[in-house]
């Protein structure tokens, strides 16, 4: 008696219903670009306060930590001949979380070298945004806190 290993017709076809693919499974018109200023907005009243009530040295802060995030965020993404994400706004957050983890009297290069881990260590050589393992501006807090 021989098996044969035919399938019948019907048996093993998908409705045409359903698809699988790999997530997001529900998309929306909202873009990285746009999710990222809606936090940069968020994140407008606490930082005018904070200058307000820290001064210039705190505005002077969150202007290294973005600048050095921007920054960090092009280069890297140049010497790995990858395309710009600097549009998406996301290295603008991460500049101002780090910022904003940090007391305003801290040395101005101090939140360059929490701009360098986060943007590079955490977030770029593990593939860019959505693909980090951690949130870069917490990862960088942690290493400033721990060195």
């Amino acid at each position: 008696m021989k098996i044969k290993n035919e399938i019948p017709v019907g048996v093993c076809e998908a409705p045409e219903l359903l698809t699988v693919q790999p997530s997001p499974h529900i998309k929306s018109g909202v873009t990285t670009q746009k999710l990222m200023l809606d936090v940069i907005i968020a994140l407008m009243p606490a930082c005018l306060f904070g200058i307000y009530q820290f001064g210039l040295s705190a505005a002077i802060l969150l202007l290294v930590g973005v600048v050095s995030c921007v920054f960090f965020e092009w280069a890297v993404r140049k010497i790995l001949r990858r395309k710009s994400s600097i549009g998406d706004l996301s290295a603008v957050v991460t500049g101002l979380l780090i910022s904003m983890n940090l007391p305003s009297t801290v040395p101005f290069w101090l939140p360059i070298v929490g701009s360098f881990i986060a943007i590079v260590v955490v977030k770029q050589l593990f593939g860019g945004i959505g693909k980090n393992f951690l949130n870069p501006a917490l990862a960088a807090r942690v290493f400033l806190f721990l060195s």
